[in-house]
């Protein structure tokens, strides 16, 4: 090394060598979801569903027969028929009001107890 040379830098450690990243794991391809027929996607229904509709059927019917509902009769009026539907429903209403209490408060005695024990024991697996 003669004395007229410039200074040499300080040697700068070499870069450690880059190692490529592991491929991602291959992913499964995703099925498309797969179609129900028309029928079932219309009138497939579980069985708590089909109980709700059958319910609604009774209560339903409940009113139409107290309103003597008779499509068939010529001296059909549809305005009419309504309007004795709407009676009838506020007659049972006001005979449910005058009468239901009595039940409903023994029915709650028992089942509002075992409501809030249940509520509370199942408080830690509940979000």
């Amino acid at each position: 090394m003669d004395p007229s040379d410039p200074p040499r830098p300080a040697a700068t450690p070499e870069p450690e060598p880059v190692t490529a990243a592991p491929p991602p794991p291959p992913v499964a391809p995703v099925a498309p979801p797969e179609k129900r027929p028309l029928l079932k996607r219309l009138f497939g229904i579980s069985l708590w569903g089909a109980l709700k509709l059958l319910g609604l059927c009774i209560l339903t019917g409940f009113f139409v027969m107290a309103a003597n509902f008779d499509p068939g009769n010529p001296d059909f009026n549809l305005a009419e028929a309504l309007r004795a539907i709407l009676r009838q429903s506020f007659a049972a209403l006001g005979w449910a009001i005058t009468n239901f209490w009595q039940p409903a408060l023994a029915g709650a005695l028992v089942v509002l107890p075992v409501w809030v024990i249940w509520r509370v024991v199942s408080l830690p697996w509940r979000k």
